[in-house]
């Protein structure tokens, strides 16, 4: 494809937080032929780490030209999606909503961000990881690899893991704290699980809304996702980027899989609501 196509492409970005409904929201709205969502993207850490090396480049930093600087972090995303036929491209990953990321968008593309983020109670995206461990026994996920001894209760072991791991879930509702700040509601766009699993044409409607793009007749009950995804090789989780056909909600209730502390320790936390 010639690169000249590629800066035909309209950007946006998914953040919020894990076992939300993202991947749902994603087979839903790649429905539309004219909307490409990534899966979990290296975008956001590359543009950053580039940007570092600009930072601490001695050469550069003696005759420094913001303009190519612009170009060349440009090029890395432009690049990165040059085989996306779609003109609207939603960019996946969880810490695009730090004011970091949120000023180097806008900065690149002198527009105004836009990121839609998929929520949903903590104490129950712990109750998803948990059944999702709990059901793949005979696989070793990538937080049990990081349990290196005995313990008494692992599930307790695992929500803490969960939590408080670099890029875990409190690192993520770190990376949506602005959503609380007036001057950026036009920035953030939440999306309750609970309602996107109940009223999903309202929730896809309003997105669409939130964007400024062109509506797209959505069907929610014959759902498609290929997800490419190492669910089994990288994270030890099989299903875990699983999207069933139809909507609907089959998760159990956190009291019936945490336990007390975890319960008392992790609820409450939803800042956005």
């Amino acid at each position: 494809m010639n690169n000249l196509n590629i800066m035909n492409h309209k950007y946006f970005f998914m953040g919020g937080l894990q076992r939300s409904g993202s991947t749902l929201l994603s087979a839903i709205l790649q429905q539309n032929p004219e909307i490409y969502v990534s899966e979990n993207s290296p975008i956001c850490d590359l543009t950053y780490k580039l940007n570092q090396l600009f930072d601490n480049n001695y050469q550069y930093n003696s005759c420094p030209f913001e303009n190519r600087r612009i170009n060349v972090v440009k090029s890395l995303i432009d690049n990165y999606y040059y085989d996306v036929s779609e003109s609207i491209i939603i960019d996946k990953f969880r810490s695009w909503g730090t004011h970091y990321n949120i000023s180097m968008i806008e900065a690149l593309y002198d527009q105004k961000v836009k990121i839609i983020c998929p929520v949903r109670s903590i104490t129950e995206i712990l109750t998803s990881w948990i059944t999702l461990f709990n059901k793949n026994k005979n696989h070793v996920s990538y937080i049990d690899k990081l349990i290196t001894e005995k313990v008494e209760n692992i599930d307790d072991v695992r929500c803490d893991l969960l939590m408080n791991m670099d890029g875990g879930i409190l690192h993520q509702m770190y990376a949506m704290d602005l959503c609380r700040n007036p001057s950026f509601n036009e920035v953030f766009h939440i999306v309750e699980y609970e309602d996107l699993i109940s009223n999903p044409s309202n929730e896809i409607e309003k997105i669409y809304d939130f964007l400024k793009i062109k509506k797209y007749t959505h069907k929610f009950n014959n759902i498609k996702f290929n997800a490419k995804s190492r669910d089994t090789d990288y994270f030890g989780t099989p299903g875990l980027h699983e999207v069933r056909k139809y909507i609907s909600k089959i998760s159990k209730d956190p009291n019936d899989v945490l336990s007390e502390t975890v319960l008392t320790k992790y609820s409450g936390l939803e800042f956005w609501r």
